[in-house]
């Protein structure tokens, strides 16, 4: 059986997700912002954090992005003083993201830590095989561009606000999947979505919008909690090359290197 169809004719030459709250602006000017704001960075790898994703990852919003940004708040709060490069793109499945890291999304740079959440959009349309099978291309392009690189691969959050629709199963099967990617102290699995729904299984207001779909307030700040605390981890565990106070955009341990889903 074939699991995985190659999109990026498809991608390269449409705008996907034209409602997805750009203003007007195309899905190639997306992928344009964040390769620009990565170019054009003065942090030594162009930021401490790259968020790979779809509209999910999008609405954390970020410096260099013109689209609605309902997460930046808990962005800032929990994440201050990190540089961040946010290149999620509503609508995008895991074809998408494959095309733009294929297309020079990380504009040659080399960033401590990349987040990877993607696959919610496939899951209406595609087998869980699939998705793991494109997951899988998406984590070795990634390794080939920046081997230094942690990436902190995430599940796909709960489909649906009731514990009987049809999807949960399919993005269980893709996380079971999926999981098994994360094998190495490089890729890392990340699972924040438990607080997601009550102990019945139902979506939680206010941490899973009302579309069972996309995230509340409560639910950005949640995961933005997380991403602080991954990120806390993985610099104690590099060796400090200097001492003093930690300049912006710095990293200990590091030398310096160059939705649909709406």
């Amino acid at each position: 059986t074939r699991y995985w169809r190659d999109w990026s004719s498809d991608v390269c030459s449409s705008d996907l997700a034209g409602e997805a709250g750009w203003g007007g602006r195309s899905w190639s000017d997306q992928h344009e912002d964040g390769r620009r704001f990565l170019r054009e960075s003065k942090h030594p790898d162009g930021a401490d954090l790259v968020l790979l994703g779809d509209s999910i990852t999008q609405s954390f919003g970020g410096e260099g992005r013109r689209t609605g940004q309902p997460g930046r708040a808990s962005l800032r709060r929990h994440l201050p003083g990190i540089v961040i490069a946010n290149q999620g793109i509503s609508g995008d499945r895991t074809q998408h993201l494959l095309w733009r890291l294929g297309n020079d999304a990380l504009a040659g740079r080399r960033p401590a830590v990349i987040s990877v959440l993607i696959g919610t959009n496939n899951v209406p349309h595609d087998e869980p095989e699939a998705i793991a099978a494109g997951t899988a291309r998406i984590l070795d392009t990634i390794r080939t561009l920046t081997p230094g690189s942690i990436i902190l691969l995430h599940a796909v959050p709960p489909r649906g606000v009731d514990p009987d629709d049809p999807l949960r199963a399919r993005v269980a099967r893709t996380n079971d999947l999926t999981r098994r990617l994360a094998t190495t102290s490089t890729v890392r699995w990340i699972d924040p979505w438990k607080p997601l729904l009550d102990p019945e299984g139902r979506g939680v207001p206010g941490r899973l919008a009302a579309d069972g779909v996309h995230l509340g307030q409560d639910g950005y700040d949640l995961w933005a909690r997380v991403l602080a605390a991954e990120l806390a981890g993985i610099e104690k565990e590099r060796p400090r090359e200097r001492s003093g106070p930690r300049e912006h955009g710095d990293r200990p341990g590091r030398p310096p290197a160059a939705g649909s889903t709406r």
